[in-house]
């Protein structure tokens, strides 16, 4: 057998499987009895078009008969009048509507067998027909009650598919509740033993120790605090110093995972030489120098910047890393962009 062949069966078969899983006996039932009716009207439908034929010949042949019979009267009124020519002419015309007349009745004949075979073909088709509907109703009838009959019986041997996954699921819930009711009674046992008394809860005094030292520790605050407010006379600390004022027009910085700072323009050269010292040991890969740049950048940044608070919507300038950042990330960062110069490449 040939390759083709066999992917031919193969496929065909898969295909009668699944139309045979798709199919519903009722319904491939009811579309029979519907192609039954739709061929029962059919033969109907020709019954009647046939006994339409028929009457027309028939009326056509009556209608010659009554013209070839009064052809023939004016053929003997012709000769007792004397006028043979008439009465020829009549008898002519008359002889050759009996020709034509004669050739209809073997059409007449045939048209009224064929309307009498349809009529006789209608009849057993029509009992055909009841038969089946009378069968048709009790095949159906005959399927849902073994369909039903299947449905309870799978559901009764719990292989039902709702059947079978409500069962898994009480079985699940029976499984966590035994699990749980097991750790209860586990730590139940073990609290009863003392084994799980934990000094860090108890502290390793009973509960009147502990209010004895409560009492204790109360009397120390109390006169603690009295001695301070015998000392409240003495100086007060220094102000904190002022934090500067920076215009709008600062360097505002971010860093990364953490908060934003406005310094001085002025600082802008810093910055920059900052900057350069990041991109240079970017460059070279090194990740120590790189993380000692970055650390020192940060503390300059919040030593000389003010920070600004979480509300703060203003946009950064400057965005730093955050200093757990890895190199191999930062340099990922810069290179799509096209931010990290190649190596030898003035920054």
């Amino acid at each position: 057998m040939s390759v083709f062949k066999r992917f031919s069966n193969i496929v065909q078969q898969k295909s009668n499987a699944a139309l045979d899983k798709m199919e519903d006996p009722s319904q491939a039932i009811d579309l029979s009895y519907q192609q039954l009716l739709e061929q029962q009207q059919k033969l109907r439908t020709a019954l009647v078009e046939a006994s339409t034929g028929e009457k027309r010949v028939e009326n056509q042949a009556k209608t010659m008969d009554t013209r070839i019979a009064q052809l023939n009267d004016a053929a003997q009124k012709a000769v007792a009048a004397g006028k043979d020519d008439l009465a020829t002419q009549a008898l002519t015309q008359a002889e050759v509507l009996t020709q034509q007349r004669q050739a209809l009745d073997p059409q007449i004949a045939t048209l009224k067998a064929q309307v009498e075979k349809l009529q006789l073909a209608i009849q057993k088709y029509q009992a055909k027909v009841q038969a089946f509907a009378t069968q048709r109703e009790s095949l159906k009838a005959s399927y849902e009650a073994s369909k039903a009959t299947s449905t309870a019986g799978d559901t009764l041997a719990g292989i039902g598919e709702h059947t079978s996954d409500a069962a898994m699921m009480m079985q699940r819930a029976q499984d966590k509740i035994a699990r749980t009711q097991a750790h209860a009674d586990a730590v139940d046992a073990l609290l009863d033993s003392g084994t799980l008394a934990s000094p860090l809860l108890t502290g390793g005094t009973t509960t009147l120790e502990d209010q004895i030292n409560a009492t204790v520790v109360d009397s120390s605050v109390q006169a603690k605090l009295a001695a301070m407010k015998q000392q409240a006379a003495l100086p007060a600390p220094a102000a904190a110093a002022a934090t500067p004022a920076l215009t709008a027009q600062g360097i505002v910085v971010r860093i990364h995972g953490e908060d934003q700072y406005r310094l001085d323009a002025s600082l802008r050269s810093d910055l920059d030489a900052f900057d350069r010292r990041l991109v240079a040991a970017v460059q070279e890969h090194d990740d120590g120098d790189y993380h000692q740049v970055l650390r020192d950048t940060i503390e300059f940044v919040k030593a000389k910047g003010v920070i600004l608070g979480g509300g703060d919507v203003t946009k950064s300038d400057i965005i730093l890393p955050s200093d757990d950042m890895p190199l191999d990330e930062v340099a990922g960062i810069l290179n799509p962009e096209g931010l990290l110069p190649a190596a030898g490449t003035p920054a």
